[in-house]
């Protein structure tokens, strides 16, 4: 992304290079926002969905850091997990939510959306479904 950065130049008032990144295959369902990493990837807002259709893997513990080793050999947290949803206990108490997204994008710029999650998930041999509070994500 610093390459890409480099070659477009500054942009109109310090926007981001993008203003959202979905991506999934993660099995959970996360919204990232990286911090000041001194790079082009900065400040940026990722939305992980991949609980969906596959078996559920296990997940890590509900940490809010997410941390990684610099080229010089330190630790550092580079991002922050703000709303994570993935499969939590075992046996009989174990939790396998499916997440899914729904989207809307306003006009403007910057473009702001509305994060609707949703969650279906098995429980007592049923399925059922229900929704998270909408968010909304918006680089100003």
């Amino acid at each position: 992304m610093d390459q890409v950065a480099a070659a477009i130049g500054s942009l109109p008032e310090k926007r981001p290079l993008v203003d959202l990144i979905l991506s999934g295959h993660a099995h959970c369902f996360e919204h990232l926002r990286t911090l000041d990493t001194k790079h082009a990837d900065s400040n940026l807002n990722w939305l992980v969905c991949g609980g969906s259709g596959a078996s559920l893997r296990g997940q890590r513990k509900d940490e809010v850091e997410v941390m990684e080793i610099s080229q010089g050999g330190y630790v550092q947290m580079v991002a922050r997990s703000l709303l994570f949803i993935g499969r939590k206990g075992k046996g009989r108490t174990a939790r396998s939510p499916h997440t899914f997204l729904r989207i809307d994008v306003h006009q403007g710029v910057p473009p702001k959306f509305v994060i609707r999650p949703f969650i279906v998930e098995k429980l007592k041999n049923k399925w059922s479904s229900s929704a998270i509070k909408p968010f909304v994500i918006q680089n100003l």
